[in-house]
């Protein structure tokens, strides 16, 4: 019977020994696609830096030309206002 036990204890050792390999083989792999996501990762980082970047400048200059726009648009009213009145100040006499 020993040799019975010998022969499945080394067939054990054998069986853990192929999954033993198995599994680095697996974990090998995992790293290599590991790394390939993180540079993948770490490239749109970038471009969402760039973008962001990017889009700021845009923003600011909406945000001046805006500002200007409105700024233009107050003054145009404050003319016709002022326009409006004169006329009617030298239509009606000032009533």
């Amino acid at each position: 019977m020993s040799n019975n036990d010998d022969g499945f204890q080394r067939d054990e050792l054998i069986l853990l020994g192929k999954i033993d390999g198995k599994l680095d083989g697996l974990k090998d792999q995992l790293n290599l696609q590991m790394a390939g996501v993180n540079e993948r990762l770490d490239t749109q980082a970038e471009q969402l830096l760039t973008l962001d970047s990017r889009v700021r400048h845009l923003e600011q200059r909406a945000a001046v030309l805006g500002a200007a726009s409105g700024g233009a648009m107050a003054l145009g009213v404050a003319l016709i206002v002022e326009g409006g009145k004169a006329w009617w100040s030298a239509r009606f006499g000032g009533q």
